[in-house]
């Protein structure tokens, strides 16, 4: 298993894995299907590649070479803001969860977040019926701070969202 951060060479496995993620799981996503595969490749590089301002850096999770889950983390610039940092969009392959690959991608992006000046407090969001993830966010440290319901709608059905918070300037 190798974690790093992903590259504009990343660009056409992530977008494969994204929309195959967007297929499988679509409640765990504010975006559809359809408005990711209609990125071109160069749209999906410049997504992906860290920006310069720290503001957003994408992780992936390559298991014999091949990328096997991803999540972003965002950092706020924002003088108000920055002492906050967000992870979004994270997604595990079916095949290479329940082994570690999603507790190590979040410890890794916990441990970056944790290096990053100022830094005190990592948030997100997930579907509130999302029990897995819900799980492993908690094992990392996240605890719950309230419920948005009906935060997504995917083919008339309505989806509450959980939100998660871990203080990094509080030891465990």
């Amino acid at each position: 298993m190798e974690i790093r951060l992903l590259d504009r060479h990343d660009a056409a496995a992530y977008q494969a894995l994204r929309l195959q993620a967007l297929r499988d799981s679509p409640h765990a996503f504010s975006a559809s299907h359809d408005e990711e595969a209609a990125r071109s490749l160069d749209e999906v590089a410049a997504r992906i590649v860290p920006a310069a301002d720290g503001s957003v850096r994408m992780f992936g999770v390559f298991e014999s070479g091949e990328l096997a889950g991803f999540v972003a983390l965002i950092h706020p610039q924002r003088k108000k803001l920055c002492h906050g940092a967000e992870l979004a969009g994270m997604y595990v392959t079916p095949s290479s969860r329940r082994r570690g690959l999603g507790a190590a991608l979040l410890q890794a992006v916990i441990a970056h977040a944790r290096s990053i000046d100022g830094v005190r407090q990592l948030g997100l969001s997930v579907n509130a019926t999302n029990e897995a993830a819900k799980a492993l966010y908690r094992s990392a440290g996240f605890m719950s701070w309230g419920v948005q319901p009906r935060a997504l709608q995917i083919d008339g059905v309505f989806h509450d969202e959980e939100y998660q918070l871990l203080r990094l300037d509080v030891p465990r």
